[in-house]
């Protein structure tokens, strides 16, 4: 009991109140609000990097995915195509494979674009003619 009232002496001193004052909570309130708004931006930066993110997976995949069928066909009939696959977000992408040829090698380029052709993910690969004879 000696040590509480020996504590509250020395704590609270006559004339002076307790808690914070109003300049203080404004202060307090403006730092805070300045912080939030700052994590609020980079959030927003955040969903958008990642969103963007994931149509370049998205459409790496679909590129890669007509690469594969390139790989898999007959030398003779390879060919460009075009088509416009939906992904899985619901962006529809836009997908051209275009063919050229010259002596007993086919480069195939596959381009993939979406958002109004503003962006675009492109594979190039070769394929020779292992049928053909030296």
């Amino acid at each position: 009991m000696f040590g509480g009232c020996f504590m509250n002496r020395w704590l609270i001193k006559k004339g002076e109140s307790e808690g914070f004052t109003l300049v203080e909570v404004l202060v307090a309130i403006v730092v805070l609000s300045v912080a939030l708004l700052a994590l609020a931006g980079l959030q927003i930066i955040s969903i958008r990097s990642n969103s963007f993110g994931n149509h370049m997976t998205e459409a790496v995949t679909l590129a890669k995915d007509v690469m594969e069928e390139m790989k898999n066909t007959q030398w003779e009939q390879i060919q460009g195509s075009t088509d416009d696959p939906q992904g899985g977000s619901g962006i529809v992408y836009h997908r051209v494979c275009s063919v050229t040829a010259s002596d007993e090698i086919k480069t195939v380029t596959v381009r993939v674009t979406w958002d109004e052709e503003n962006h675009q993910v492109a594979l190039v690969t070769k394929i020779a003619n292992l049928g053909a004879n030296p």
